[in-house]
């Protein structure tokens, strides 16, 4: 028996690897034959530059678009963390506020406070309790304006634009008076923004052709002159001037 055999067989781990290297080095030699899977992709990436982009290959297509992506990505991300450092520098460097949930409270407070006051102090008279009309005042807007954004039907839109107005003589009439600029001017602005959706697709209307044609008809005027027929010259000889 040859010493080699005699060595496999008392080092099983042994002969186990000289068979994967002598695997390895077998499937290297066929890769890189004529023909092998190695030496066809080195074909191409030699072929690359003088096919151009439409001649490629097309797994140097997808390695080259999902590089370019990746690119992408990482200056998108960036250029996201540099904008958002900079915005945070930029807030850090205003004077500190109580934060965006404080205004947020503070503006609904401002609008809402006085409607309550008003709708308090002019339902004492009435069955309808201030907090059924409060109910009532919010239901009315917020129908309004998804209706209006939802169907553009005009009889919503006209009501959106009567509650905005009922709604800022509210707060004007409630709010003590060296407030009242700040608080109407408040109203009046966040109403004309909510009116950007409410009266979505409004605009004054337009002239078109008639429904059915593409074309505009242009009528235009003809004048008809009647002329005494003319004299031949046989009738003139026979009746000559007295």
């Amino acid at each position: 028996m040859p010493t080699q055999e005699i060595e496999l067989q008392k080092n099983p781990a042994s002969g186990a690897r000289e068979n994967r290297r002598a695997a390895l080095r077998q499937w290297w030699s066929a890769a890189w034959s004529n023909g092998g899977a190695l030496h066809r992709r080195w074909e191409d990436l030699r072929a690359a530059p003088a096919a151009g982009w439409h001649g490629m290959a097309n797994w140097i297509k997808t390695v080259l678009a999902v590089t370019a992506a990746a690119v992408v990505v990482l200056l998108v991300s960036r250029a996201g963390t540099a904008a958002f450092t900079a915005a945070r520098q930029l807030l850090d460097a205003v004077p500190a506020v109580d934060g965006p949930g404080h205004v947020v409270t503070a503006v609904r407070a401002t609008l809402t406070e006085p409607v309550h006051a008003y709708l308090a102090a002019h339902s004492e008279a009435t069955p309808l309790t201030e907090p059924v009309a409060y109910a009532l005042w919010q239901a009315t807007g917020l129908t309004a304006l998804a209706g209006g954004f939802l169907t553009r039907n005009n009889a919503l839109r006209l009501t959106w634009v009567v509650w905005g107005a009922l709604t800022v003589a509210a707060i004007w009439s409630a709010t003590p008076d060296s407030s009242r600029p700040v608080a109407a001017g408040a109203a009046v602005l966040a109403w004309c923004l909510a009116s950007t959706l409410a009266l979505r697709g409004l605009h004054r209307g337009r002239t078109s052709a008639p429904h059915g044609t593409g074309t505009l008809t242009v009528y235009q005027p003809h004048i008809t002159v009647h002329l005494p027929p003319a004299t031949s010259s046989s009738e003139a000889r026979s009746h000559p001037n007295t």
